[in-house]
């Protein structure tokens, strides 16, 4: 007998992964585009200037980053599921290989070495935090009574 899911199976994360990929991209763009110059102002740090180039491919960066938060934590979203313990070690090695795979293609951009380690280290714990914990597939669970 399958355990009681009800809005945490895995058509509901489905949806609810569909609607968080483009919500998540547009509130990270926004709020770059929003608030970024009147923070660096506040802070005394340098910002680009409101009408740059510079401004639109950092709030574009931005908001995929928060696409893919949005989206894997929608998808992988635990209200009542437990953490998946069958497939961890192929989750693990899949994980390992894209975040590897990320961060050689970051640090390929010609970033500063600070940001090409908190890429890697926030691409690793949000799919730590989320596909090898939960992973994406439900497994069966049969009762034991």
């Amino acid at each position: 007998m399958l355990t009681e899911m009800r809005g945490a199976g895995l058509p509901a994360r489905v949806v609810y992964a569909a609607i968080a990929l483009p919500a998540g991209g547009v509130a990270g763009f926004y709020a770059c585009v929003r608030l970024l110059p009147k923070l660096a102002s506040m802070l005394g740090l340098s910002a680009p200037e409101a009408d740059t180039e510079a401004l639109f491919r950092l709030a574009l960066s931005v908001g995929a980053g928060a696409a893919l938060t949005a989206f894997l934590c929608a998808l992988t979203l635990p209200w009542k599921r437990r953490r998946q313990r069958q497939g961890r070690g192929i989750r693990i090695s899949v994980t390992c290989v894209l975040v590897v795979a990320a961060s050689l293609a970051f640090a390929g951009l010609g970033h500063r070495l600070i940001y090409d380690l908190l890429f890697a280290a926030w691409l690793a714990y949000l799919f730590a935090l989320t596909y090898v914990r939960y992973g994406v597939v439900d497994y069966r669970t049969f009762d034991r009574s």
